[in-house]
């Protein structure tokens, strides 16, 4: 393991006992259907098994749709990553920015060589793969490639599916976020972390990552709570191969704890000997009750060492308050915030300068503490609008200007 030497120590009030659950458990298998995607399916699990033998206990499913209603369907039943088996890459990109909890792993081109990719591989929100080598075979600029597991030969997609399960496996095993373990492979790929315009970064080595540790010198880690967001600070004293930190969180309300999630991810400085600060901000705490940190601090052969976990307290507000809108005016979204000081049914609903009613945004039980929505205004004309949130004790109304 990691080792990560503290000399400050932060005192923890509470303690839970946490058992981590897999971060890729559901898969979801896109493309026309079909003995393809049975084979991809099976080439995703050769590819989870392939360092140890270990097998995906999750759910794969195989899904023959478009890749929009694929993405949908991911989305609003909790699928972690999508395996794409057929051309359309750049659908796949435009969607993968509009949906970025699900991972996608899709080929680039086709034997044929339709829609190949030559844009940035180095921020692109999709895990680009090709098979064979030389992977100008079926297309420019992949992120990893992979012989054909199935046939074992270099004109098929079948390699995608192969590295979408190595790339889950490294995300289960080392328990960080599907983009940590993309970067991790890319650093000890076959190609030791550098770019090659026909076959990416290579191979994805597990061995290479699943090494031994080395020692980042951590002195300090806190939090300041200012409004609904927690700003988590530290520093480090020296570094040695410090490939970067996942954020992971835990909420608890009435004194129970749920599961750590990570939250983001902050790059190290490799190698240091002098004093280093980080800062993350962590605005995704609307909920009342206590926020759980910790550090984890990978190497760059993927070994990592938590640190000591920390607190932040989220009071309840103790009054109503709708907020002005912003931006106002807008066209076409705009953010609407409110506060609820106790959990009570509420509907916020936008009516036009007749007072007639034209969207109801929310209607259903709110807990306490701050909400943000948006209102998509895209189908209304310009004017003024006034929206009205309503609750068992409260009721108040602003006004806000659609301009188009």
């Amino acid at each position: 393991m990691a080792k990560i030497y503290y000399s400050i120590f932060i005192s923890i009030t509470f303690f839970y006992q946490f058992v981590p659950a897999q971060i890729v458990n559901k898969v979801l298998i896109s493309g026309l259907g079909g003995q393809h995607e049975i084979d991809v399916k099976s080439a995703f699990y050769l590819g989870y098994a392939s360092y140890d033998s270990t097998q995906f206990q999750g759910e794969v499913l195989i899904y023959p749709n478009s890749l929009q209603n694929s993405f949908i369907y991911a989305d609003q039943n909790g699928y972690d990553m999508i395996i794409r088996s057929t051309t359309g890459l750049m659908t796949g990109m435009q969607l993968a920015y509009d949906y970025p909890t699900i991972k996608l792993v899709m080929p680039s081109g086709s034997n044929s060589f339709v829609q190949t990719f030559s844009g940035d591989v180095m921020s692109s929100p999709v895990i680009i793969t090709g098979a064979g080598i030389d992977s100008n075979v079926t297309g420019y600029k992949v992120e990893f490639y992979s012989e054909d597991p199935i046939t074992g030969n270099n004109l098929s997609s079948f390699s995608n599916g192969y590295i979408a399960g190595q790339i889950a496996f490294l995300a289960n095993t080392l328990l960080c976020s599907i983009d940590s373990a993309k970067y991790l492979a890319r650093d000890n790929g076959s190609l030791g972390g550098e770019f090659d315009p026909y076959s990416g970064f290579g191979k994805i080595i597990i061995e290479n990552i699943l090494g031994e540790p080395f020692p980042v010198e951590l002195s300090s880690f806190n939090a300041n709570v200012t409004g609904n967001d927690v700003t988590l600070n530290w520093r480090t004293e020296t570094e040695v191969d410090n490939y970067g930190f996942d954020i992971l969180r835990m909420f608890s309300q009435n004194g129970e704890g749920n599961e750590w999630i990570t939250i983001g991810f902050v790059y190290g400085n490799g190698n240091s000997n002098s004093p280093i600060e980080y800062e993350f901000i962590d605005m995704d705490v609307s909920s009342a009750g206590t926020y759980f940190y910790r550090l984890k601090q990978f190497d760059n052969d993927g070994s990592f060492e938590y640190s000591d976990m920390l607190t932040a307290e989220i009071d309840a507000p103790n009054t109503f308050h709708l907020s002005q809108n912003y931006p106002n005016p807008f066209n076409p979204e705009t953010k609407i915030d409110f506060t609820l000081p106790q959990t009570e049914t509420g509907s916020l609903k936008v009516y036009n300068i007749l007072g007639e009613l034209v969207n109801v945004i929310i209607n259903n039980e709110l807990e306490a503490g701050t909400h943000s929505v948006i209102f998509d205004a895209s189908k209304f004309p310009s004017g003024v609008y006034i929206y009205r949130l309503e609750t068992e004790n409260f009721s108040t109304t602003k006004s806000m200007t659609l301009l188009k």
